[in-house]
């Protein structure tokens, strides 16, 4: 019967350590699912384009290359800009006094002193600097576009 209560024991404890070590099952783990990524930002408004400021831009850059010597390149820029009605009158009459400039500046007189006519056309009131009136190519250029702007306006006044 020793054998027996021992047995027993040994079953009964051998039980207990057994479901001692089983552990009860986990709970399943509840789902968490990741926030919505956020909504991107709105867009940047884009700034309208202001066509005056677009080309005053222009200008500025058509003068930076004539600045450098590139007369021929200048010119192709400031073409357009001589008659671009979004720049105010004294802009487009820079960009013909600077295209004159180079023509002058690159051995052409004629389209020189022709873009002086155009520019008084424009403002008869058109005057260079002192400075400018006393260049030796140019400035004569500008006394013959000016005196030829006064005969044109005196024949249609007697017309």
């Amino acid at each position: 019967m020793r054998n027996r209560y021992w047995s027993a024991l040994i079953i009964a404890c051998a039980g207990l350590l057994l479901t001692a070590c089983e552990t009860a099952p986990k709970a399943p783990e509840p789902k968490v699912e990741a926030p919505p990524p956020p909504p991107p930002p709105p867009p940047e408004p884009v700034a309208p384009v202001d066509p005056r400021a677009q080309k005053e831009a222009m200008l500025t850059e058509a003068l930076n290359v004539y600045a450098e010597g590139q007369f021929d390149e200048a010119i192709a820029k400031l073409t357009p800009l001589a008659d671009a009605p979004e720049l105010p009158l004294t802009s487009q009459i820079k960009a013909r006094k600077f295209m004159a400039f180079s023509h002058c500046a690159a051995g052409r007189p004629r389209p020189c002193r022709q873009q002086f006519e155009l520019a008084l056309e424009q403002d008869p009131t058109f005057q260079l600097t002192e400075a400018e009136k006393g260049h030796p190519v140019w400035g004569r250029e500008f006394i013959n576009a000016r005196n030829a702007a006064r005969s044109k306006r005196n024949t249609r006044k007697t017309s």
